[in-house]
């Protein structure tokens, strides 16, 4: 019974060691977010970006002022809107884009899309989701992903597994929502598809940096 008893102790104790580590944090350095999301710089590459403001609803909604939302223009005229969610800890609860993407008249499909990119003619591959926003005879196609420590990609419990990961191992905490998207002229989903393909190229090195 002594034995029993002992084992009992050990695995509470390990238990409660193991929620301490792998729970979400009820507080976190906003200004430590805000610093971090500020260095992926308006212009990069051929790209000039502008800020664009956000209801403080969107704030309360997603716990965070680490957040970017700005609009990007390539040399060519290429649009692409640029959306950041950053937590600099674990309290991470994301927002499903295609849940706040929707809304009456608006039509969502999601599949899954690979790309490779080559930054510094380095080849990299990413998996991220694909969505196909339609409203009003008006296409939109959208691309994101998750990034945590040295984890990026589109599926959102490896995010989480990859931040329970980096509590126990390494200082790192945070983690980061990136979406992209740019408008489909005449069906031309290629087309876009290049645009952002090139986009995250471009941005990646800062993602890696920086989030």
């Amino acid at each position: 019974m002594q034995n029993r008893y002992l084992v009992v102790i050990a695995i509470m104790l390990l238990t409660s060691v193991v929620v301490h580590f792998l729970s979400y944090d009820t507080y976190y350095e906003a200004e430590a977010g805000i610093r971090a999301i500020r260095n992926i710089p308006l212009e990069f590459g051929q790209w000039q970006g502008k800020d664009i403001p956000l209801d403080e609803r969107i704030y309360e909604i997603l716990e965070t002022r680490s957040i970017i939302n700005r609009a990007y223009r390539g040399k060519n005229g290429q649009e692409v809107l640029l959306s950041i969610v950053y937590y600099p800890e674990t309290k991470v609860d994301f927002h499903a884009p295609e849940a706040c993407l929707a809304g009456r008249g608006i039509q969502i499909s999601k599949s899954a899309q690979t790309i490779t990119i080559t930054p510094n003619e380095k080849k990299v591959t990413i998996k991220l989701n694909r969505l196909i926003r339609q409203q009003g005879g008006c296409d939109e196609l959208i691309y994101y992903f998750y990034k945590a420590g040295d984890f990026l990609g589109k599926n959102y419990i490896k995010m989480r597994m990859n931040l329970a990961l980096n509590k126990f191992s390494r200082n790192e905490k945070n983690g980061s929502l990136i979406r992209v998207s740019s408008p489909v002229f005449g069906k031309d989903y290629k087309s876009a598809s290049i645009i952002l393909t090139i986009f995250i190229e471009d941005l990646y090195p800062y993602l890696k940096k920086y989030l």
